[in-house]
């Protein structure tokens, strides 16, 4: 144990003193993207150190703190854009729900002291969108399915789940009251499938793929409702097809390691997935009424998240190996344009006594960290007004860039405790992958 933790602290050491340093006591990384349903141009990132935003499809990206989400801070979060631009973030105690500027930020009333697992949009309905959480009773795992239709207020949909955690959710383009959810049991050591036919109302247990502990919905076919692509990170790391609504299931990539990145084409044709090892597209072709899928690219690019849309592929990637933090490809993933460093990042402008005023008082050291700029305005904003606005700290003085943001040497310290607690909520399971959707 000792030796452990002595190698992790002479790792975190080494590389806060590098050019690459660790933020919020992990390295800073991208772990999810989502795009704006209704603009987009509008583009939210998760990071290790908070969420990133676009308005203008990359070219400006501005920071919102993880403090300005929530006072105790978050930890790979799910996000998603919902109804008016509003992005929503599930937390360990509820729901954050976000202006479309990222500056105000509110818990919707609904979800109040749930976990909140996963989040999943509508494609065909931006107003929809649905939450998977966990609620305790009497100690005991159980399943709540909650929805909104303008993304601020969020009520339960039927009965809790028991005996059930709750571990990703997904929606079938095709059947929009078609609902599919991942879980395991409430011990933690069986995973299964819930399928709803009624938005979340009602739900048939089906099993997983065998073998499969943990199941990880990545996405539903857009013109199938039937045809859904789970991953598994327990044991092996598997993706795997069922093309009858998830009575049955088909092994069709198996990796060495965890595929932290997935996404479907628009057309449902094409399958992006990776990790570590770099990311291969996989074609579906139809032989006899069956899908068969064969690999059709491969590139070593290191990925940690993917996102498909019609304006291309998305990827989150390390800075160090691949040049960006976030690029993007339209040539079937063969090549990537950076779209995101984050040196480029600037602290978000809002008015003065909004949530995000918090997020003063430590860019500087944030941006110290990430090589950014320590600037107290930015035009990260989604009106042109935004440009002239400042950054307020909580006594309404300016900026506050050099008020209580740690030092490099402070954030060394830090370290030590970071290397003790460092590690991907590894107690919860969920975390294993990143989801469908970009995650």
């Amino acid at each position: 144990m000792r030796r452990t933790l002595r190698c992790a602290l002479i790792t975190y050491v080494l590389t806060a003193a590098s050019s690459r340093a660790i933020a919020n006591g992990r390295y800073p990384a991208a772990g999810q993207l989502v795009i704006d349903p209704a603009d987009a141009a509008h583009i939210v990132v998760r990071t290790t150190f908070g969420l990133l935003q676009t308005f203008d499809s990359g070219a400006t990206w501005s920071w919102i703190c993880e403090q300005a989400v929530s006072p105790d801070g978050f930890q790979d979060p799910e996000i998603i854009v919902t109804t008016g631009g509003r992005t929503a973030v599930g937390l360990a105690d509820g729901l954050a729900v976000g202006d479309r500027d990222g500056c105000d930020w509110t818990r919707a009333p609904g979800l109040q002291n749930t976990a909140v697992i996963d989040l999943v949009e509508s494609r065909v309905d931006s107003r929809v969108a649905y939450a998977a959480s966990v609620v305790q009773v009497n100690g005991a795992f159980n399943g709540l399915v909650a929805g909104t239709t303008d993304g601020v207020s969020w009520a339960t949909k039927g009965a809790l789940i028991p005996d059930t955690y709750p571990l990703t959710i997904e929606t079938a383009p095709s059947r929009p009251e078609r609902l599919y959810l991942g879980a395991d049991d409430g011990n933690l050591e069986n995973g299964f499938m819930a399928v709803s036919d009624d938005s979340g109302m009602t739900w048939n247990i089906r099993p997983a793929p065998a073998g499969v502990d943990g199941v990880y919905v990545s996405a539903v076919d857009p013109k199938e409702a039937d045809r859904v692509y789970v991953r598994s990170f327990s044991p092996g790391h598997g993706l795997y097809v069922s093309e009858d609504g998830a009575r049955t299931w088909t092994l069709i990539d198996d990796s060495p390691v965890p595929l932290t990145g997935f996404a479907l084409s628009p057309d449902g044709q094409q399958i992006a997935v990776g990790g570590s090892g770099g990311l291969e597209i996989l074609t579906r072709s139809t032989t006899g009424g069956d899908s068969t899928f064969s690999v059709t690219m491969t590139n070593p690019l290191p990925v940690s998240c993917l996102t498909w849309t019609l304006d291309g592929l998305f990827a989150c990637a390390d800075e160090t190996s691949a040049g960006f933090s976030v690029g993007v490809s339209t040539d079937g993933a063969r090549t990537f344009s950076p779209l995101l460093h984050f040196a480029d990042l600037r602290l978000l402008s809002c008015n003065g006594g909004s949530s995000a005023t918090t997020c003063s008082t430590v860019w500087c050291a944030t941006a110290t960290i990430i090589a950014a700029s320590c600037a107290a305005t930015t035009d990260g904003g989604s009106d042109a007004e935004d440009d002239t606005r400042r950054v307020f700290d909580s006594a309404g003085t300016g900026c506050a860039c050099d008020e209580g943001g740690q030092s490099p040497s402070t954030f060394l310290v830090s370290i030590a405790v970071a290397a003790v607690t460092f590690r991907r909520r590894a107690s919860r399971r969920r975390d294993a992958p990143c989801s469908g959707r970009g995650r």
